[in-house]
Protein backbone atom coordinates (compact mmCIF):
# COMPACT_ATOMS: atom_id res chain seq x y z
CA UNK A 1 0.00 0.00 0.00
CA UNK A 2 1.17 3.47 -1.13
CA UNK A 3 2.30 5.93 1.66
CA UNK A 4 0.51 9.05 1.99
CA UNK A 5 4.25 11.14 0.90
CA UNK A 6 3.44 8.57 -2.27
CA UNK A 7 0.19 10.26 -3.72
CA UNK A 8 0.91 13.29 -5.37
CA UNK A 9 -0.31 16.65 -4.58
CA UNK A 10 -2.54 18.82 -7.12
CA UNK A 11 -3.25 22.04 -6.81
CA UNK A 12 -6.70 23.67 -6.92
CA UNK A 13 -8.41 26.96 -6.03
CA UNK A 14 -11.60 27.24 -4.49
CA UNK A 15 -13.57 30.73 -3.57
CA UNK A 16 -15.27 31.88 -0.20
CA UNK A 17 -18.88 30.28 -1.74
CA UNK A 18 -17.97 28.09 -4.00
CA UNK A 19 -18.74 23.91 -4.08
CA UNK A 20 -16.78 22.64 -6.84
CA UNK A 21 -16.30 18.83 -7.21
CA UNK A 22 -12.56 18.11 -6.37
CA UNK A 23 -12.36 14.38 -7.55
CA UNK A 24 -14.63 11.26 -8.95
CA UNK A 25 -13.98 8.03 -7.47
CA UNK A 26 -14.69 4.98 -8.60
CA UNK A 27 -13.24 1.25 -9.47
CA UNK A 28 -13.36 -0.43 -12.96
CA UNK A 29 -11.44 -3.24 -14.05
CA UNK A 30 -8.78 -2.75 -17.10
CA UNK A 31 -12.26 -2.52 -19.84
CA UNK A 32 -14.07 -0.43 -17.76
CA UNK A 33 -16.42 -2.78 -16.27
CA UNK A 34 -17.74 -1.27 -13.00
CA UNK A 35 -16.45 -2.84 -9.76
CA UNK A 36 -18.52 -0.17 -7.49
CA UNK A 37 -20.62 -0.85 -5.52
CA UNK A 38 -21.95 1.59 -2.97
CA UNK A 39 -20.55 4.65 -1.24
CA UNK A 40 -19.64 4.83 2.76
CA UNK A 41 -17.85 7.62 3.44
CA UNK A 42 -15.11 10.70 3.21
CA UNK A 43 -12.52 10.50 5.89
CA UNK A 44 -10.71 14.02 6.45
CA UNK A 45 -7.43 13.44 7.56
CA UNK A 46 -5.57 17.14 7.35
CA UNK A 47 -7.94 19.84 6.01
CA UNK A 48 -8.96 23.46 7.27
CA UNK A 49 -12.01 24.96 9.64
CA UNK A 50 -13.02 26.70 5.65
CA UNK A 51 -13.59 22.93 3.41
CA UNK A 52 -15.89 20.86 4.31
CA UNK A 53 -16.09 17.67 1.78
CA UNK A 54 -19.05 15.78 0.32
CA UNK A 55 -19.84 12.55 -1.76
CA UNK A 56 -22.32 12.44 -4.25
CA UNK A 57 -22.97 8.97 -5.44
CA UNK A 58 -23.92 8.85 -9.12
CA UNK A 59 -22.51 8.56 -12.36
CA UNK A 60 -18.57 9.65 -12.75
CA UNK A 61 -16.26 9.81 -15.89
CA UNK A 62 -12.93 8.14 -14.79
CA UNK A 63 -9.63 6.51 -16.50
CA UNK A 64 -8.97 2.74 -15.74
CA UNK A 65 -5.87 1.18 -15.94
CA UNK A 66 -6.02 1.46 -19.61
CA UNK A 67 -7.17 4.59 -20.36
CA UNK A 68 -10.37 6.96 -20.37
CA UNK A 69 -13.55 4.88 -19.60
CA UNK A 70 -15.85 5.99 -22.89
CA UNK A 71 -18.83 5.88 -20.53
CA UNK A 72 -19.69 7.28 -16.79
CA UNK A 73 -19.61 4.10 -14.75
CA UNK A 74 -21.06 4.24 -10.82
CA UNK A 75 -19.61 6.01 -8.20
CA UNK A 76 -19.44 8.83 -6.54
CA UNK A 77 -18.30 12.60 -6.71
CA UNK A 78 -16.09 14.31 -4.05
CA UNK A 79 -16.84 17.61 -3.81
CA UNK A 80 -15.74 20.46 -1.25
CA UNK A 81 -17.28 24.06 -0.74
CA UNK A 82 -15.38 27.15 1.19
CA UNK A 83 -17.38 28.96 3.66
CA UNK A 84 -16.33 31.88 5.99
CA UNK A 85 -12.68 32.48 3.79
CA UNK A 86 -11.97 36.04 5.13
CA UNK A 87 -8.49 36.28 3.17
CA UNK A 88 -6.26 34.45 1.04
CA UNK A 89 -4.93 31.28 2.50
CA UNK A 90 -2.76 28.22 1.24
CA UNK A 91 -3.81 24.93 3.36
CA UNK A 92 -2.93 20.89 2.43
CA UNK A 93 -6.22 18.89 2.08
CA UNK A 94 -5.84 15.24 2.64
CA UNK A 95 -8.69 12.44 2.47
CA UNK A 96 -9.88 9.61 1.56
CA UNK A 97 -13.04 8.08 -0.22
CA UNK A 98 -14.18 4.84 1.12
CA UNK A 99 -16.21 2.32 -0.76
CA UNK A 100 -17.64 -0.77 -1.42
CA UNK A 101 -16.90 -2.60 -4.57
CA UNK A 102 -17.07 -6.14 -5.83
CA UNK A 103 -14.12 -7.46 -4.81
CA UNK A 104 -14.54 -5.98 -1.26
CA UNK A 105 -13.96 -2.67 0.58
CA UNK A 106 -11.44 0.02 -1.33
CA UNK A 107 -10.53 3.22 -0.71
CA UNK A 108 -8.67 5.93 -2.95
CA UNK A 109 -6.75 8.96 -1.45
CA UNK A 110 -6.66 12.62 -2.38
CA UNK A 111 -3.89 14.90 -1.77
CA UNK A 112 -4.47 18.30 -2.91
CA UNK A 113 -2.66 22.12 -1.79
CA UNK A 114 -5.83 24.14 -1.76
CA UNK A 115 -5.82 27.98 -2.45
CA UNK A 116 -8.70 29.98 -1.12
CA UNK A 117 -10.13 33.51 -1.31
CA UNK A 118 -12.57 35.36 -0.06
CA UNK A 119 -15.63 36.15 -2.20
CA UNK A 120 -15.32 39.68 -4.10
CA UNK A 121 -17.78 42.10 -2.63
CA UNK A 122 -20.54 42.35 -6.01
CA UNK A 123 -18.94 44.80 -8.54
CA UNK A 124 -15.32 44.88 -7.40
CA UNK A 125 -13.42 44.63 -10.26
CA UNK A 126 -10.66 41.61 -10.61
CA UNK A 127 -7.51 42.26 -8.54
CA UNK A 128 -4.47 42.08 -11.15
Amino acid sequence: MAMAEDVPTVLFTIIGGETLVIRNASSTTANCTPLFESFEAIDVLEGSEELTLKGEPGMVSISSPKGPCPNAVPGVKVLVTAANVTEKKEVPLTFRVRYKTKNGPWQQTGKFKILMFPKPAPGTPPKS
